[in-house]
């Protein structure tokens, strides 16, 4: 095997980190507690890809969609509500979480958006009921000094996390919403 150059090639790598915030749900008021017990209830779902607003089909909806999976979606009712089962609209943000997002911008020396839009991604494995992601862009170009060495941040942003995958047989995939 040869050995590569990576600084000839020009790699660049990055990491993105996740941080679970210690409040309530991105995008309603349940609360965000991880469950042991077994839940009260589950909800069974299909997910198919449909067309974007451009009137194109994602090709990773589509390869996933081939595989013809179904999902079951264990549910505690004190921590899920209809927007987590995305039978109600998302409401507004966290008001908590933003504020944290922010002074995580200006400590990481970010320059926050001027104004916070929630972009929606596919997803369509299942980790999300309405088979998309929800994200907000907090902030950009920020940095932080780790033993005099500069450290760049490309974006901040706040996101809800996907659903925890608890199981998974030939019929179906299991994931818990108590996110």
């Amino acid at each position: 095997m040869n050995e590569l150059n990576y600084e000839e090639l020009g790699l660049k790598v990055g990491f993105e980190i996740h941080q679970m915030l210690d409040t309530h749900k991105l995008f309603c008021n349940c609360p965000s507690t991880l469950r042991d017990e077994e839940p009260s209830m589950s909800v069974r779902r299909e997910l198919r890809p449909t067309e974007s607003e451009l009137g194109e089909i994602d090709r990773a909806a589509l390869a996933e969609a081939a595989k013809s999976k179904r999902f079951r979606y264990e549910v505690h009712p004190n921590s899920v509500c209809l927007v987590e089962l995305d039978e109600e609209p998302p409401h507004p943000v966290n008001e908590e979480a933003r504020d944290i997002a922010l002074e995580a911008a200006l400590l990481l020396n970010a320059e926050p958006v001027d104004e916070a839009h929630v972009m929606r991604k596919t997803v369509i494995d299942g980790s999300n009921t309405a088979g998309f992601q929800r994200t907000v862009l907090m902030a950009t170009d920020g940095s932080l000094e780790i033993d005099g060495t500069e450290i760049s941040l490309q974006t901040l942003c706040l996101e809800e996390d996907a659903a925890r995958k608890v199981g998974e047989s030939s019929d179906y995939v299991e994931y818990r919403l108590d996110r």
